[in-house]
């Protein structure tokens, strides 16, 4: 949905960082449920070479081919930011890493260290604490008299998302425990696929017409998001994922931080993506599957092979 997002006249699925911050607050209490070692570790190796590669990748296509890009220009500063985390304006009121959609990659990693100092406070309570923190974190930008472009990023209302994803988990465990003590219908499972649908249609076609400013984006997508993730995970507990939508969620990652520049490419030099056309269409098609054999490339090769290099390194 992201990558539609990108398609000028699709511009469909912006909601899917939303799912993706839901999926990143459970994940991270789902990793930490027994054991916390390594866990900004791991979160770094994980995360960090594919967007550092990138983000170099990047710059330099900035230096060889300027016109290929809209806003952005080879500025040192903005690398070592870009590559710091450190918010910056890449253009008058735009606040965006090099990697323009690494902009979530940035609130991921703060909430990650805010998680990180919860659980070393509390094991047990590590979710309400860092719930608490990313709370104060939000309230402080609008109640404090200041223009710092880092509170200005790092306290937007989306950041509240993450704690969805926590108050996701606390659900989802409850509902394992009924399922483990009771006999779980099937029928329940099965009358998730239809919502998860269902709901996915429903952001799409009314995305146009959505107020997301402030506030409303947690409850105009992050709760939605919300309940897509929790029907997935009770979808799943009868239902069989097909194999190729696995592969798919395995390279994830990669797929979010390099769709755009096979999307982008194509669109401003070999067919603009402005207004609908059956040819464009077309040209969208193979655009999202040269991004699939592009992604897999990179999940094969920097994913797995150097993250799996980079944890025997580190042990």
């Amino acid at each position: 949905f992201v990558a539609l997002e990108h398609v000028r006249f699709l511009s469909c699925g912006a909601f899917g960082v939303d799912i993706f911050f839901i999926i990143s607050g459970f994940m991270a209490m789902f990793a930490t449920h027994e054991d916390t070692k390594h866990f900004m570790k791991k979160r770094l190796i994980r995360i960090y070479p594919l967007y550092a590669l990138l983000t170099l990748g990047t710059f330099f296509l900035l230096i060889l081919v300027p016109n290929l890009f809209h806003l952005t220009e080879a500025n040192p500063i903005h690398l070592v930011k870009s590559l710091c985390f450190i918010p910056f304006e890449i253009s008058p009121g735009i606040i965006q890493p090099l990697v323009r959609v690494g902009w979530t990659i940035n609130y991921e990693m703060l909430f990650y260290l805010l998680f990180f100092l919860s659980f070393r406070i509390s094991h047990k309570y590590r979710g309400l604490i860092c719930s608490g923190l990313l709370g104060v974190l939000v309230l402080c930008e609008h109640i404090l008299p200041t223009e710092s472009t880092f509170l200005r990023f790092y306290g937007d209302f989306i950041q509240l998302e993450f704690v969805l994803g926590i108050l996701t988990y606390y659900i989802v465990r409850k509902l394992y425990q009924v399922c483990e003590e009771k006999s779980f219908t099937s029928l329940l499972s099965y009358l998730s696929i239809p919502v998860v649908f269902g709901l996915f249609i429903y952001l799409a076609i009314t995305k146009q017409q959505t107020d997301i400013s402030g506030m409303g984006r947690v409850f105009y997508w992050g709760l939605p998001a919300l309940i897509i993730v929790l029907c997935t995970f009770i979808m799943n507990l009868k239902v069989t994922m097909p194999k190729f939508m696995i592969a798919l969620g395995n390279m994830s990652f990669s797929i979010y931080l390099l769709h755009y520049y096979p999307l982008m490419f194509i669109d401003r030099r070999i067919y603009s993506f402005e207004s609908y056309s059956p040819k464009g269409l077309l040209f969208v098609v193979c655009g999202l599957l040269l991004v699939v054999l592009v992604s897999c490339i990179s999940y094969l090769l920097i994913e797995k092979k150097l993250t799996h290099y980079l944890r025997r390194f580190f042990k």
